[in-house]
């Protein structure tokens, strides 16, 4: 079973039994569970409400402990009890579980301290909550078929797995699943306003990529505000394979807010990049991006769904990195499994060939078609591949690059570049 790293938590005892510190738990994860707030804003408000800062460690670590082992506590609670509890019940229950099997706490304090929990909350559960923490202990689940099983083991849903065993085989779709990514934030260094070899030095003793590095609050406050950017190594590789080739040109990013992409786009080669997004919102957060970093990035108001004539056949490269399921992400954004369901799939693929037929009347002649989702499921990726290759017999393809969690270490990504060799 997969568990995050217990920051935070030490053996003697600095955060025992800390009403404060369980309500801040219990409050980011209904705040997900009740109002569908996404996980970084729901922990965000939860560690500012903490007057002791160093708590947020522990409350970070139990909240996505929860969140990545979500499944697995649901089905133990179905297990155990016979009508199914009401959500913030549930959620105490969660916490519970996760003290009990992850945190290093004695058993006896993980009961107490989720009973207490909800007391804080109203009481009236209390009992409950006290009988079934002590029932679960030594508790395994049973299980009607293999499936089960595997969605238990891997902590996703059956429909994910389902499609990822078809996909990967069950061995590898195992190791996908449960691969253990770092927790920290990775950074890249804004070479205008930074070398790289001041870059390494203030953050002497991170853990280095080849875009940037790995670590936390206290190596980014060191830094002045404009001279590094938070942006994931997945998308930073995924720019990378967009740029393979091209070191310059005009270029039209369709899908960009909030900006990232472009912005690192900028400092790889000599591009005139234009940044689109449907929403004005959005727009605003790409010049905001593209002003911290420091990147010539000219933002517009366009739907991508629709074709724009001032757009036909100008740019050198084109980039359509679509809406998609996010699999490819549950590692940093676990809501995503509470969000997603099968259905969604049939939506998500044509919104995507839709994009990516528009996309390709965009690109010269001669020039690049790039299509990328963070998904890792071959229906939003290599099937699209083959519906835009046959047809559009004006483009051949060029190349693909995935990224998947258990062998390169960041998040799920897919990549794949046309060439267009037609009008």
């Amino acid at each position: 079973m997969s568990n995050r790293n217990q920051h935070g938590i030490d053996k003697r005892g600095a955060f025992n039994a800390d009403k404060i510190i369980d309500r801040a738990v219990y409050n980011a994860l209904a705040a997900v569970f009740m109002d569908g707030a996404y996980c970084q804003k729901a922990i965000t408000d939860a560690i500012n409400s903490l007057k002791d800062k160093r708590s947020s460690a522990f409350v970070t670590s139990a909240f996505y402990g929860v969140l990545d082992n979500n499944i697995r506590f649901e089905k133990i609670i179905d297990g155990l009890c016979e009508n199914k509890p009401g959500v913030a019940p549930s959620i105490v229950l969660k916490i519970g579980l996760y003290y009990l099997r992850y945190a290093d706490m004695p058993d006896y304090a993980a009961v107490n301290r989720a009973v207490e929990l909800s007391k804080q909350l109203n009481g009236v559960f209390s009992g409950f909550i006290n009988a079934v923490l002590k029932k679960s202990r030594g508790y395994e689940p049973k299980f009607n078929n293999g499936l089960e099983r595997f969605t238990y083991e891997a902590g996703a849903p059956e429909w994910l797995c389902r499609l990822l065993i078809t996909d990967y085989g069950e061995t590898r779709a195992m190791k996908i699943l449960t691969a253990t990514l770092p927790e920290l934030t990775h950074i890249r260094p804004v070479h205008s306003k930074i070398t790289e070899e001041q870059f390494r030095k203030i953050a002497n003793g991170c853990t280095f990529t080849e875009c940037g590095c790995y670590c936390d609050k206290t190596v980014i406050s060191k830094f002045q505000q404009d001279q590094v950017v938070a942006q994931s190594l997945s998308s930073m590789r995924a720019v990378k394979s967009y740029a393979k080739d091209v070191p310059n040109g005009k270029v039209i990013d369709l899908c960009a807010a909030p900006g990232g992409k472009s912005a690192y786009l900028y400092e790889l080669g000599d591009y005139d990049i234009t940044a689109c997004d449907i929403y004005q919102h959005k727009i605003t957060l790409i010049n905001k991006l593209a002003a911290k970093s420091g990147a010539k990035v000219n933002a517009v108001l366009n739907d991508a769904t629709v074709y724009n004539k001032d757009f036909d056949g100008k740019f050198d490269l084109v980039i359509a990195d679509c809406p998609c399921s996010g699999t490819g992400t549950l590692k940093s954004k676990p809501d995503i499994l509470l969000r997603r369901k099968l259905s969604d799939l049939d939506e998500l693929t044509g919104l995507q060939y839709k994009i990516l037929d528009v996309a390709s009347r965009y690109c010269k002649q001669g020039g690049v078609l790039c299509y990328s989702t963070c998904s890792i499921l071959k229906c939003e990726n290599e099937k699209m591949r083959d519906s835009f290759l046959s047809a559009h017999g004006e483009y051949k393809l060029l190349d693909e690059t995935k990224f998947l969690p258990d062998t390169d270490k960041c998040d799920g990504f897919y990549i794949v570049r046309f060439k267009r060799v037609s009008n």
